[in-house]
C-alpha cells in the first residue's frame, strides 16, 4: 500500500464511526475498524455519541412509530438500488424474495458479468448520507412518539412527523449532500448540508448546556458578513437552519443571550466552510 493509499484509508476509517454504529460496514471493513477503534479515542467517542442518540430514542418513543416511518428510515440508510424515491416503503424480510435457483430467469448464469465487492459498495457520498441518516432521521423519529390524547391531536402529530421525515429524506437524498463535523466544548456535532435543497440541519447527541440565560446560535456567513440564524439550547439537538444556505460560504456557532442576537456578541465556538 503506497502513502497515498494509506492516507485515503486513514481518512475513510476515521469517517466510518457512524457507519459502524448503525452496522452499515462490510464485514472486512467492520473488522478493520474495530482494530482501529482500540487505539483511537476520537473514534470511540464518536461511536459512543451515536449510541447516546439511540438510548435517547429508546426512552423518548413510548409507542411503535407507523410502518411508513420505518420504511423512510431504512430507505435513507440503505439507499434504493432501483432508483426509487427515498420515501419508498422497504419490504419486510418476510416479503423479500429468496435467492433464485440456478437456471431460473433471475439467475445471472455463468456468462453474466461478476460485480466485485468494491464495485457493489455504495459511493462515499451515499455512505456519508447513511451516517447522516442515523444521526438525523433516527432522532427525528422521536416525533413519532404518539402522546395519549384526542384523535385530532394524534393526527396532527402524525402529520407533523410525516412532514419532518419527508423534509429530512429530501435533504439526505440530495445529490450534493455533505456532512461537516464540529467540535463544541469537547462534544461532537454534525452539520448536514445541501445547496441543491437550500437546506442544512445541525445534529448533536449531547451538547453541553450553555450557562443560564444563554443559548447557542448559528450564523450563515454571506459575503463576509454573519447573518443570524437558529438559536437553541444544549442536550440532544436537531435544528434546521432557516436562512439561504445556498448563498453561505460558511456556518459559525456562538453562545448568545437567550432569544438570540442580531450580531455576534461572543467568540466563535466552531465554524465550517460549506
Amino acid at each position: 500500500m503506497n502513502d497515498m493509499q494509506e492516507d485515503n484509508w486513514s481518512e475513510d476509517v476515521h469517517g466510518d464511526a457512524a457507519l459502524y454504529a448503525v452496522d452499515a460496514l462490510e464485514p472486512e471493513e467492520r473488522a478493520a475498524f474495530e482494530e482501529h477503534l482500540r487505539d483511537c479515542a476520537a473514534c470511540r467517542a464518536e461511536v459512543d455519541s451515536f449510541g447516546e442518540v439511540g438510548a435517547a430514542l429508546a426512552s423518548a418513543v413510548a409507542q411503535d412509530p407507523p410502518p411508513a416511518l420505518r420504511g423512510n428510515i431504512l430507505a435513507a440508510i440503505h439507499g434504493t438500488r432501483s432508483g426509487a424515491p427515498a420515501g419508498t416503503p422497504v419490504p419486510s424480510p418476510a416479503a423479500t424474495p429468496s435467492a433464485a435457483p440456478p437456471g431460473s430467469s433471475a439467475d445471472p448464469g455463468p456468462g453474466a458479468d461478476v460485480v466485485s465487492l468494491a464495485e457493489r459498495r455504495r459511493p462515499r457520498r451515499q455512505r456519508l448520507a447513511a451516517a447522516a441518516a442515523a444521526a438525523v432521521l433516527l432522532p427525528g423519529a422521536a416525533l413519532g412518539g404518539w402522546a395519549i390524547g384526542t384523535q385530532t391531536e394524534q393526527r396532527e402529530q402524525q402529520q407533523l412527523a410525516a412532514q419532518e421525515q419527508d423534509r429530512q429524506a429530501r435533504l439526505l437524498a440530495a445529490a450534493d449532500v455533505a456532512t461537516h463535523r464540529l467540535e463544541v466544548d469537547g462534544s461532537a456535532a454534525t452539520l448536514v448540508v445541501s445547496e441543491q435543497e437550500d437546506a442544512a440541519m445541525l445534529v448533536a447527541a449531547d451538547l453541553p448546556a450553555p450557562e443560564e440565560g444563554r443559548e447557542y446560535q448559528l450564523w450563515l456567513m454571506q459575503d463576509g458578513s454573519p447573518v443570524p440564524d437558529a438559536h437553541f439550547g444544549g442536550g440532544q439537538v436537531q435544528v434546521w437552519l432557516e436562512g439561504d444556505v445556498d448563498r453561505a460560504g460558511a456556518v459559525a456557532m456562538t453562545v448568545e443571550p437567550a432569544g438570540g442576537s442580531e450580531t455576534p456578541t461572543l467568540p466563535v465556538l466552531a465554524a465550517v466552510e460549506v
